[in-house]
């Protein structure tokens, strides 16, 4: 039986759909057979906003959000409490917890959690940053300022690693 049913380019298609989060090769199979049904509907829209994307996104130097500018959104946010910041392991978990619409606040992104096991420690994750934020209240620099931290990692044991220990500082 032959393994490759169709052309190099499908082939791509379904190869690329496969590395996508919860998509394996029968799913991604399926997915590039609707896309190219609906060709006109979905897949030449798709690979517009596809191009659009690749051109125009970029990580927020303040917070490590992604958007399509710097500052994002978030940071550009004058409504946001500036008091209050919370430290989230992913982009995924900042648009998860902006979703759930709880806070108003501002956020940090780690960029993943420490990790010696898998090679990933401080100088990985966006540390220094984060330090800068701390200091940082309301958009003024000061020392006196309070400021309310949340750690937002997730609770197993790399994100327990990553998690801020109160030492007098942060």
């Amino acid at each position: 039986m032959a393994e490759k049913v169709a052309g190099p380019e499908i082939e791509k298609l379904v190869q690329l759909l496969a590395k996508l989060p919860g998509l394996g090769p029968r799913s991604a199979r399926r997915a590039a057979l609707h896309l190219i049904r609906k060709r006109e509907e979905l897949l030449a829209p798709l690979a517009e906003a596809m191009r659009v994307a690749q051109e125009r996104i970029v990580v927020c130097s303040i917070c490590g959000n992604i958007d399509t500018s710097d500052p994002c959104t978030i940071c550009r946010d004058a409504r946001r409490d500036g008091s209050i910041l919370v430290v989230v392991e992913t982009v995924a978990d900042l648009w998860a917890l902006e979703r759930a619409g709880l806070l108003n606040a501002r956020y940090h992104v780690l960029g993943g959690v420490l990790s010696p096991l898998d090679g990933v420690g401080p100088d990985d994750l966006a540390i220094a940053s984060l330090v800068r934020a701390c200091s940082q209240c309301n958009g003024r620099w000061t020392d006196d300022c309070a400021l309310h931290r949340r750690c937002a990692v997730a609770v197993r044991r790399e994100g327990d690693a990553s998690r801020p220990r109160r030492a007098g500082r942060w």
